[in-house]
């Protein structure tokens, strides 16, 4: 339901053509969030921890995935995730481009607002499977990229974390939320800006003067402020955070199969 509301446009369509692309969307962000959890999953399983993917209302989570002793081993799980989702871009594109080179080329310029001309006997797709290769590459390539920033708690974040914590000892966490706070602060001014005067500040960093990441990355840099002054406050410790009381679906992958739960059937 959040990713047919995200997706939601209605100007200038009939209501087949509105129902049509909201499936479209709806499909390629689920399988591109499966793929980018899978990605986590895959990689704690290669290094023994057994991990299980969770759906929630805005992302998945791969509960278990990085609960793994060594600092590098927790970064390259959280590097999987992206890494799964670029991986699957370019198997498309790849496996489109010997169909189409040349359509190909233009899906890839478009990306980053580049006109690729295309020849006098290219074969042109239709609107539909233009929009669902342009989808999955955008998607897959551009949400992995934010997913790589510095801000918690993407999977940036959390590598820029476990990086700060390598230099800084316990100061690092709160050095890596700075961090987080400043880089997420700065990207809701850019697309404040550019929401506003209909042009990126930034010629080449361009949100879509969209309203959508003015408040995605204000809320992360509100988010990340709190976690400043709640640990301030001596109220929480990043150290001890495996210690914490889990939920039973966070403790068990299989916990759904057993029991009474609702879940079971």
């Amino acid at each position: 339901m959040t990713t047919a509301l995200l997706g939601l446009s209605t100007e200038g369509k009939s209501f087949g053509k509105i129902v049509l692309d909201l499936l479209v969307w709806v499909a390629i962000v689920f399988v591109s969030v499966l793929v980018h959890e899978m990605g986590h999953i895959l990689m704690g399983r290669y290094f023994g921890s057994r991990g299980h993917i969770i759906l929630t209302g805005f992302c998945g989570l791969a509960v278990g995935s990085s609960e793994l002793p060594e600092r590098w081993q927790r970064n390259a799980v959280s590097l999987a995730g992206p890494g799964a989702g670029f991986l699957l871009a370019a198997v498309v594109a790849g496996v489109y481009g010997l169909v189409n080179p040349d359509v190909a080329l233009a899906l890839l310029g478009s990306l980053i607002h580049v006109q690729v001309s295309i020849g006098p006997d290219t074969v042109i797709p239709s609107e539909l499977v233009w929009s669902t290769l342009y989808l999955t590459l955008w998607i897959n390539i551009f949400w992995g990229l934010v997913n790589l920033l510095p801000i918690w708690p993407l999977d940036g974040g959390q590598i820029s974390r476990e990086i700060c914590q390598a230099y800084r000892g316990r100061d690092g966490v709160r050095l890596s939320l700075l961090i987080s706070l400043f880089t997420a602060a700065a990207l809701a001014v850019l697309a404040l800006i550019e929401f506003a005067t209909k042009k990126p500040l930034v010629s080449f960093l361009s949100f879509g003067a969209s309203l959508f990441p003015v408040l995605f990355f204000g809320l992360l840099a509100f988010s990340s402020w709190q976690f400043l002054q709640f640990q301030r406050r001596g109220g929480f410790d990043w150290e001890d955070q495996e210690d914490a009381p889990r939920a039973p679906w966070e403790q068990d992958a299989d916990w759904w199969k057993k029991g009474d739960n609702p879940w079971r059937d």
